[in-house]
């Protein structure tokens, strides 16, 4: 018996580094309308929300504004650097392991849905998701909380049987409007403090403890 049967994770900063990709696409995007570039630490906040409201925090710009910025940063994004990713080590063996035990997996992310099946592909691990939930490219305001109940109803899941998984405050809120559980990964990207303030359940450091100390237990 799984302390969970339903594993949804977050895929930028849980699955894979997908910095190289997502950073060259924003520099490109906001070097096209003459924004200035700004430091790691502020492309490191591009990880997780959804890139519109992204673009408007860091540049102030306005709605119209942000969706050209948007558009820009998928045109290079699409044409080939949204293969400039690799998996965190251990996630393979991890999820391998959780569909032999039985559980449910899904992904649910802000990317937008349709890059998926490329990336799953190219990454190899297509096999180990049930469930794929993405942003919709037409719909600029989708919320993780949105994404994660879509992934939650195409599973199945029952609420007490679920856990969330992500690197970002994004994953934890959430989770806790759904009703579920939450850990916070920092294999990673190490946002500890950003996941404790936001109250995940589990902060966890390595795979391994993903997958026998929350997952596994009996």
């Amino acid at each position: 018996m799984h302390v969970f049967d339903y594993i949804i994770f977050d895929f930028d900063g849980t699955i894979a580094d997908t910095r190289r990709g997502v950073f060259d696409s924003i520099t490109y995007a906001l070097t096209s309308y003459c924004y200035e570039v700004p430091d790691e630490n502020i492309l490191n906040s591009f990880l997780g929300p959804p890139l519109f409201e992204s673009f408007q925090k860091t540049t102030g710009c306005s709605d119209e504004m942000a969706e050209k910025l948007t558009a820009k940063y998928r045109e290079l994004y699409t044409d080939n650097a949204m293969y400039r990713l690799h998996l965190f080590d251990g996630i393979e063996e991890m999820l391998k392991e959780m569909k032999k035990n039985g559980i449910k997996t899904a992904i649910a992310s802000s990317k937008p849905e349709k890059f998926f099946s490329k990336l799953l592909e190219h990454l190899g691990i297509t096999k180990y998701f049930d469930v794929v939930c993405g942003a919709s490219l037409g719909d600029i305001h989708n919320t993780k909380q949105q994404i994660i109940a879509r992934a939650m109803e195409i599973l199945g899941a029952e609420r007490e049987k679920t856990l969330m998984v992500g690197d970002r405050v994004f994953d934890i809120d959430g989770a806790k409007e759904n009703k579920i559980k939450s850990a916070g990964v920092v294999f990673g990207f190490d946002y500890r403090e950003e996941l404790e303030n936001a109250g995940a359940d589990f902060i966890v450091t390595t795979t391994k403890q993903l997958l026998e100390e929350v997952l596994l237990c009996q």
